[in-house]
């Protein structure tokens, strides 16, 4: 029985990363989109990420699900309330994807002023730097880590506001409305970045089932964030190798740090591979 619900805790936390790094291959594919003019894959990038969506769902109902048949404490609970919280964030991640996507979409064509483009790209690489760390956080369970995302999410506050004053040095020519919505698309890219930010929060309470504030982290040296690692759940730590392939899909996270055209995983592949079957390394603690 133990070994089960294992297995279901580790499938549980392996689906969040898989939508994690689809999330993040789609902002790719999205922003990619807009820089180009491509409407046909903006286009694919709203399907998938409804696809997504779905997936975002099903996983919410598996979380609630274990917890009224399974009735976790502690390290356990702390994983299950992790994955809920993490996902509700990936869900608006989703959603803002989407909206770049339209955007893309709907300013394939037209002459969007060039130094708002360059911009937006500046800013997603930024946001890229956000995703690929807080992803990497949670999968090496890494609290410093999870404590340098506020720092690297302030040049992307930072550059959103640099939007505003470029706007108004736009000429009578310009396309005004396509800037407006370039624009709009920075915003989401400011968002999905405080989305990530958020996600690192929660893991601080996996991690040491305490709330601290990522800030805090921050001053702290290494053998104080040793101390405050509490007991792990089974489900958090068994069969990361299939986390470390999820991940590896991510340009920023491929090895040979090569940046190829990104892809989306297969819709019909399982979050976890048909050998992962989770070990019980350990009695559930805090009983």
């Amino acid at each position: 029985m133990r070994e089960a619900f294992n297995r279901q805790l580790t499938e549980l936390r392996q689906e969040l990363v898989y939508i994690y790094a689809n999330i993040d291959l789609q902002l790719h594919e999205a922003l990619d989109a807009l820089e180009e003019g491509n409407r046909e894959k903006a286009k694919a990038v709203k399907a998938e990420t409804r696809r997504l969506d779905d997936r975002c769902a099903a996983l919410e109902q598996k979380a609630f699900m274990l917890i009224a048949t399974q009735q976790p404490v502690a390290s356990d609970l702390r994983l299950i309330q992790f994955v809920i919280y993490a996902n509700f964030n990936l869900a608006r991640m989703s959603n803002h994807v989407r909206n770049i996507a339209k955007t893309a979409k709907r300013c394939a064509g037209r002459d969007v002023p060039a130094q708002l483009i360059d911009l937006l790209v500046g800013e997603g690489h930024l946001v890229y730097g956000v995703l690929s760390n807080c992803v990497m956080a949670i999968v090496n369970e890494d609290l410093r880590l999870a404590s340098s995302l506020p720092v690297l999410d302030e040049p992307v506050d930072d550059l959103y506001k640099q939007f505003f004053r470029r706007l108004s040095t736009l000429g009578p020519d310009d396309d005004k409305d396509a800037a407006s919505r370039v624009i709009m698309a920075s915003r989401m890219l400011e968002r999905i970045s405080d989305n990530a930010v958020e996600v690192g929060e929660k893991l601080v309470f996996l991690l040491t089932g305490k709330r601290r504030n990522l800030d805090d982290l921050q001053d702290l040296d290494d053998d104080d964030l040793a101390e405050m690692y509490a007991a792990r759940s089974a489900g958090l730590v068994a069969d990361k190798q299939v986390d470390e392939e999820l991940v590896g899909q991510i340009p920023e996270l491929k090895n040979d740090g090569a940046a190829p055209a990104a892809k989306a995983i297969p819709a019909d592949a399982p979050a976890a591979s048909a050998a992962s079957v989770a070990k019980s390394e350990g009695e559930r603690d805090g009983q």
